[in-house]
């Protein structure tokens, strides 16, 4: 089961939280360890460092037998002397002995370990060893002085900084799940108040239907992702609303295309069953109900061809070709239509007749216009031009101005909305200029391909 985002987001945070907490912990011990025994390493060395400078001072005033005899008495004050910020020696841990096995000093403390005499062979430096239960830190020096050799050692105990650092990994076990629990709580409660204003936006979301898609969601002025995120919802919802809208006019539309026919076609066949009727009258009937059905069949197939381009099914496959003799050929299929209508046809005409929306005696042109990039085809009339507020709607499915219907001049309105799905096809648009009364112009862009051709695309 998913758990919910706020629960997640406590997770993840405390997770990172004890992973750091563990990590400076860690860090923490272990650099006071090596601080305390850097600190142990220095007090050792310092008292060697004591105990070679008498050594030095003093061994050659004695003979050897008196060596033993000067260290038994003089060498723990001495080194204290040598060394005055040092505590008295006279308890530490601390043995002389010549290299051979005999001692020359051995502190009362020193015995208790029961080390043994070094020997000049001992490797020279610090070690750490395990005796009676305890660790013990012991350097070991060895020094020539006036032919005699003195190999010294000097320890100290580690159980004053062992038991420092339990105390220390004790603080360090009972505080991290402490601050862990409390930061987990502080960031649970931190997240449920960050994440209200997404509550807020769900509710609000799971409210808007198709009833009341006008609905938008409240936007926080917090300059965050927040905002962005209830600007972007509010910006779907509008897209949303307006494709719903255009469903809802090309169902209304789309129903009262095809009634006319329908109604036409179901008129004409119960009027001719009423009696019997004149082989003409049944032939007049017969060519109005094929009339009807084939303008059926063409507005069937634009809206498949709509849909088809709808569900980004490929309807047009690329291919290069000469603009001017696809212009030619649109001019070609446009000659009778602009004849019969008294109507200078003087370019080229797209696949479909652009006389239409021009009053007789007008004019249409048409102009290919090329440079090394690209061609432009404008298409410029002289009809009857659309209103301002009409331009951006044009090109939606069966929109046919308010002039247009009232003159009844045909068709269903999907032209301009094939035109300008087969244009984005070819990765191009249409753009439009009209003032109403004045005419249009229409111009669709197309790259160039190659010199002289540009690269169009055939249904």
């Amino acid at each position: 089961m998913m758990l919910p985002i706020r629960l997640r987001l406590t997770l993840w945070y405390s997770s990172i939280l004890l992973a750091t907490l563990f990590l400076f912990a860690a860090t923490l011990y272990f650099g006071v360890r090596r601080a305390l025994q850097a600190g142990a390493d220095g007090d050792l060395a310092a008292r060697i460092n004591g105990v070679e400078s008498y050594l030095r001072r003093e061994v050659p005033r004695f003979d050897q037998t008196r060596i033993r005899d000067e260290l038994e008495e003089n060498v723990l004050v001495q080194a204290s002397a040598a060394n005055p910020d040092l505590e008295p020696l006279a308890g530490e841990m601390l043995q002389i002995s010549d290299g051979h096995g005999r001692w020359y000093f051995q502190s009362r403390s020193m015995q208790g370990l029961t080390l043994g005499a070094p020997n000049s062979s001992d490797e020279n430096g610090l070690v750490s060893r395990q005796v009676s239960g305890s660790t013990v830190r012991i350097q070991t020096v060895s020094l020539q002085v006036d032919g005699h050799t003195f190999v010294i050692q000097a320890a100290t105990s580690m159980a004053a900084l062992h038991a420092t650092l339990a105390r220390i990994a004790q603080l360090i076990a009972w505080s991290i799940p402490l601050f862990v629990v409390a930061a987990s709580a502080g960031g649970y409660w931190l997240s449920r108040w960050a994440l209200a204003p997404v509550d807020r936006i769900i509710e609000t979301s799971r409210a808007i239907g198709h009833h009341n898609l006008s609905q938008r969601l409240i936007v926080p002025r917090s300059r965050d992702e927040l905002q962005r995120l209830s600007e972007t919802l509010n910006e779907m919802i509008q897209r949303i609303e307006q494709a719903f809208r255009r469903i809802t006019r090309f169902t209304a539309d789309t129903s009262h295309e095809l009634r006319s026919p329908v109604a036409f076609i179901r008129t004409t066949a119960e009027f001719a069953l009423l009696q019997p009727r004149k082989p003409r009258e049944y032939q007049n009937a017969f060519a109005g109900v094929l009339r009807e059905g084939e303008r059926m069949t063409k507005l069937i197939e634009d809206l498949l061809l709509l849909a088809r381009a709808d569900s980004n099914q490929p309807v047009l496959i690329g291919a290069p070709m000469d603009a001017r003799d696809v212009v030619f050929r649109a001019v070609e299929h446009s000659k009778i239509a602009a004849r019969d209508k008294g109507i200078n046809l003087c370019a080229h005409l797209p696949e479909h007749p652009a006389v239409k929306y021009t009053e007789s005696g007008g004019w249409v042109r048409i102009s290919v216009e090329a440079d090394t990039r690209r061609n432009i085809v404008r298409v410029r009339d002289s009809g009857i031009g659309i209103a301002e507020d009409e331009l951006s709607l044009i090109f939606d499915r069966f929109c046919r101005s308010d002039k247009a219907r009232q003159r009844d001049l045909g068709g269903a309105g999907l032209g301009l909305s094939i035109a300008s799905t087969i244009a984005d096809a070819h990765r191009t648009h249409i753009e439009v200029e009209s003032k109403l009364g004045e005419g249009s112009t229409f111009s669709i862009t197309f790259p160039r391909y190659e010199a002289g051709s540009t690269l169009l695309s055939q249904a």
